[in-house]
């Protein structure tokens, strides 16, 4: 039988594949802590700026997921304590120490999903891959970007 050749696959292709194993890796492990991808991506935005406006939040995780799967994400996670208004004027939002907790918690299973998925990739590979990936974002993003 002869080996069948594999076809060759743009970079559009890896990329979407590469966000399609990491968002179903993230959601398998952090299923434990209650999370999806997009609720962690939200506590680690938190945790990293201290407080944000809901808005905000928004445009900056919008790669992740439309306005209404982020801002139901940001209400799940209002609801269940771990997420709070820090100014009601400004409507920005923090975490609850309770939100805090569990984002350390589930950065340490980040931190092994992001261990497995360099695994076999040199630094200076991976810096060269985002980089490639930036300018790419760059050329095609125009003023949008």
């Amino acid at each position: 039988m002869a080996e069948q050749k594999k076809p060759h696959l743009p970079i559009g292709y890896w990329i979407k594949k590469a966000d399609e194993v990491l968002t179903a890796r993230i959601n398998e492990a952090q299923e434990a802590n209650g999370l999806t991808r997009t609720q962690w991506q939200v506590l680690n935005f938190l945790q990293e700026t201290s407080s944000a406006a809901r808005d905000h939040i928004l445009e900056v995780l919008h790669p992740f997921g439309d306005a209404d799967r982020i801002g139901s994400a940001i209400d799940s996670l209002t609801q269940r304590g771990l997420v709070e208004t820090d100014d009601p004027e400004t409507g920005t939002l923090r975490l609850t120490a309770q939100g805090q907790a569990l984002h350390a918690t589930a950065l340490a299973v980040q931190k092994q999903i992001r261990l497995q998925a360099v695994q076999g990739i040199t630094e200076a590979d991976y810096v060269t891959t985002v980089r490639v990936l930036q300018q790419i974002v760059t050329n095609l993003a125009g003023k949008d970007g």
